[in-house]
């Protein structure tokens, strides 16, 4: 039906995005497109635009996905076509993740589902439903994303399919306490159908393998960690390999293509690299914390957050690692603290 339907086409971008074949996705968007522009096909050409602008931020590609998305909705009555609606909010909320802006990844997702659990699509809002747990973790939000996908998964079919399940399983191990997360990794690494959506599946498994660090057991999370890591590779979604190569790093694995470790700095945020560099001097959280205003969790998060793009396991390599830095690319072993810049007064972090 190629050619001769765009109802079809936009179909058939989907199927592709879903089962991992990014390209063919791509070029089925631009056979609709063209046939949208012929026949005048106002909801397939929107439907082109998400598909292609949903390929895009999974690959990092936020800057030609955000016009592309913007289009799609001026195009068509969201209220209407909640469908349309429901994939740009999970794209927008994609190519945030991309970027790291969790609270705008979060503030989108949100919007897949209102305060009772109700989707803003009875399909579409639930595919979204691990990404939204993903940012809510990173924006500090556990609780109130928590209550909010039970309330959403008690409103679903009991035996969803393998999919959802996948998808759920996902959500609520990142969402849970962690002496509980890996019945839900687990679980749904079991079943042998999750693979029928690879980047989904390779989602879980880097979450699976980022807990299994967290908890020392860097035997275990290694192979999920390569094989996540090969998915995302073979999908060029950049901002996830990226993610799976640090994690692997951490684990002491050298993969292709990592970058030097000290080089590593320059991928960390300016708050972050402030307080890297005064915790390889030994003060604790919570003295960090009171010389940049923050709070002690807050610290603790940069830090968890920083060292698998440094390569390093934890706070007992932050002193040599900088040390390196300085020799070999002229680094200064320390930053200027905030306490400095904001008083003018010598902080007991500069030694």
């Amino acid at each position: 039906m190629r050619g001769h339907s765009g109802g079809a086409l936009s179909a058939l971008q989907w199927a592709c995005i879903d089962s991992g074949r990014w390209d063919e996705s791509l070029a089925a968007a631009r056979e609709a497109a063209d046939a949208a522009a012929a026949y005048r096909m106002e909801t397939v050409a929107a439907s082109a635009d998400l598909a292609t602008a949903t390929v895009l931020a999974r690959r990092g590609d936020s800057g030609q996905a955000g016009p592309l998305l913007a289009r799609a909705l001026a195009t068509l009555d969201a209220a209407e076509y909640r469908a349309f609606a429901a994939r740009a909010h999970h794209a927008a909320g994609i190519a945030a993740l991309a970027k790291g802006n969790y609270l705008t990844a979060h503030a989108q997702l949100s919007q897949l589902f209102n305060a009772n659990g109700e989707p803003l699509h009875y399909h579409v809002s639930y595919l979204g439903i691990a990404d939204l747990a993903a940012a809510a973790v990173r924006a500090e939000r556990h609780l109130e994303a928590r209550a909010l996908t039970e309330l959403t998964l008690a409103q679903v079919d009991p035996a969803p399919g393998p999919r959802l399940e996948q998808l759920a399983a996902r959500a609520r191990g990142l969402l849970a306490e962690p002496a509980d997360a890996e019945a839900h990794f687990a679980k749904a690494l079991s079943e042998p159908a999750g693979d029928t959506w690879p980047f989904e599946r390779a989602q879980l498994q880097a979450d699976y393998g980022e807990w299994l660090r967290r908890q020392r057991r860097i035997n275990d999370a290694k192979p999920i960690l390569t094989t996540a890591l090969e998915t995302f590779r073979r999908l060029g979604a950049t901002p996830w390999t990226r993610r799976a190569d640090a994690e692997l790093r951490a684990c002491g694995v050298t993969t292709a293509d990592a970058p030097a470790t000290p080089g590593a700095l320059a991928d960390l945020t300016a708050q972050q690299r402030e307080i890297v560099t005064i915790a390889s001097r030994g003060l604790t959280n919570s003295e960090i914390a009171d010389r940049l205003f923050l709070s002690p969790r807050t610290v603790a998060s940069h830090l968890y957050r920083s060292y698998p793009k440094l390569g390093i396991a934890g706070r007992h390599q932050l002193r040599d690692l900088l040390d390196q830095a300085t020799d070999r690319h002229g680094i200064p072993p320390l930053l200027a603290c905030s306490c400095v810049r904001r008083s003018r007064i010598p902080c007991r972090a500069l030694g």
